[in-house]
């Protein structure tokens, strides 16, 4: 690792500096990770379907080799995401021919902690252990009098309540090595209301006295930062006892184009303008992306008494899931550009400014 030129290096003393990787793109991107990173995500190699497809039967080839490769580079791993209501297998939910009781749940749960925690305990700093269960629209109580004003109305939720968010958080506490820390991790976590019921579902875990160490602040930008709620949003979590950690952190074309603080989808007023313009990746959007990258660490750095890592969600452009993203299949895809090293792998213009931004 040329200390000259590292991003790792250069933040050692403001975060460590991470990136999600599959296992796949291990060869491919094995020089950018010596690098510029110290910490490795699994993009989806330690989720459930991956790790446990059938009761009992565990998998871990593919987590394995991130762990390996975090070991050549002589880091630990944030391991994501065991709990979540995407990519969990169907067995979870069931028992035989009736849905599972919540306390069968709880006992897959646990039993699937124990597991993972024996494997990985040695090379894992941090878990993010319930990912996503608030829910994302406000709640309308005439239209759905069943569901919460603050969980999501996932499979978990309708079978046991908030009661499998404590059942994880209590698993994990117990099996996990003492010095990983335990993180809750969620998307539009600036938007006032969202991070409202974050707070909620954060606070009844410690009033019911369950351990959370972290949040994990997922920074997916759709749409142009609003710098001042993310400032905000630090010190929200932050004053809730808890260490913070930038987690999937990308910037896609949409937030040189779209003004507004929500993803636009299709179907959305001014949907087809946007996958117009997107397609014109102009040198102008591309310095648009690199200048919020800038902004952002400002941010970031200004809070590093409270950050401890800063993750994008992929290393370079070549292989990003926001070129997919949100399209059907009618819609062309989209080349995103959301991250710090080009199609190329080749640092983009930011990287150097964030390189001399700390500079001594």
């Amino acid at each position: 690792m040329s200390e000259l030129f590292s991003l790792a290096k250069a933040y050692e003393k403001y975060f460590k500096i991470g990136s999600a990787v599959s296992s796949f793109g291990l060869s491919a991107y094995h020089g950018l990770l010596l690098e510029h990173f110290n910490s490795l995500t699994p993009e989806n190699e330690m989720k459930y379907d991956l790790t446990e497809p059938a009761e009992g039967q565990f998998e871990f080839a593919r987590a394995d080799a991130i762990v390996a490769m975090a070991r050549e580079m002589g880091v630990k791993v944030r391991a994501h995401a065991p709990v979540w209501h995407n990519q969990t297998p169907a067995w979870m939910y069931r028992d035989g021919d009736s849905p599972a009781s919540p306390e069968l749940i709880y006992a897959r749960i646990d039993s699937h902690s124990k597991a993972m925690c024996q494997r990985y305990n040695g090379d894992v700093y941090a878990w993010d252990v319930v990912n996503e269960a608030t829910r994302d629209d406000p709640w309308d109580a005439a239209k759905a009098p069943d569901e919460s004003p603050v969980y999501r109305n996932s499979e978990y939720y309708r079978l046991c309540g908030t009661g499998f968010i404590e059942a994880a958080f209590r698993s994990m506490a117990r099996y996990a090595a003492p010095d990983a820390q335990l993180f809750y991790n969620d998307y539009n976590e600036c938007m006032p209301k969202k991070r409202d019921r974050i707070v909620s579902l954060i606070r009844n875990l410690q009033e019911k006295g369950c351990r959370v160490d972290g949040m994990g602040m997922q920074q997916h930008y759709f749409a142009a930062p609003d710098y001042d709620e993310l400032k905000r949003s630090i010190e929200i979590y932050a004053g809730l006892g808890l260490r913070i950690h930038v987690t999937e952190l990308d910037v896609s074309m949409m937030a040189t184009l779209n003004r507004g603080e929500k993803r636009l989808k299709p179907g959305d007023p001014g949907f087809e303008e946007y996958v117009r313009e997107a397609l014109r990746a102009t040198p102008e959007k591309l310095d648009k992306i690199n200048e919020i990258y800038i902004k952002l660490f400002e941010v970031y750095r200004s809070y590093a008494d409270v950050i401890d890592c800063v993750t994008t969600w992929g290393v370079a452009d070549d292989r990003t899931w926001l070129d997919g993203f949100g399209m059907n299949q009618n819609m062309p895809r989209i080349k995103q550009h959301p991250l710090l090293f080009d199609e190329n792998r080749q640092p983009k213009p930011c990287v150097r400014q964030l390189l001399d931004a700390v500079k001594e």
